[in-house]
């Protein structure tokens, strides 16, 4: 099946973002929650934090695509953000500890090991 035709990109809209503090505060908030939250020993709350803080962060990288320029850093911190959203989903369907992640929800190893796949949602 062939592909749509998509229209050229139309830029006229949008400014320089004043602010590219934004962006950095965003990747360093990435960052820290991902550690904190995400990291070797992790807790279904935790990673329902985490969950929250992406959906938030994935409006914000919305609303600059909108309204200002796409710059390197914007793309660096939309594309950290759907890797750290990948690593919690797959966090958040393992009902177990394995390797070097543990859950104090499920401290015990489920038999057999088993990969944990990621499907898009149906269209």
């Amino acid at each position: 099946m062939a592909l749509p035709a998509l229209p050229p990109w139309d830029d006229s809209r949008v400014t320089d973002a004043d602010e590219s503090v934004v962006i950095s505060h965003n990747w360093d908030e990435l960052r820290r929650f991902m550690w904190d939250y995400v990291g070797i020993v992790r807790t279904n709350k935790r990673l329902d934090r985490a969950a929250h803080r992406i959906a938030l962060l994935q409006a914000e990288i919305q609303e600059f695509y909108a309204h200002f320029h796409v710059t390197r850093d914007l793309l660096e911190l939309r594309n950290l953000v759907q890797v750290a959203d990948l690593i919690v989903k797959s966090a958040q369907m393992r009902r177990e500890s394995r390797g070097l992640h543990y859950s104090r929800d499920y401290p015990e190893l489920a038999a057999p090991a088993a990969p944990t796949i990621l499907v898009p949602p149906a269209p």
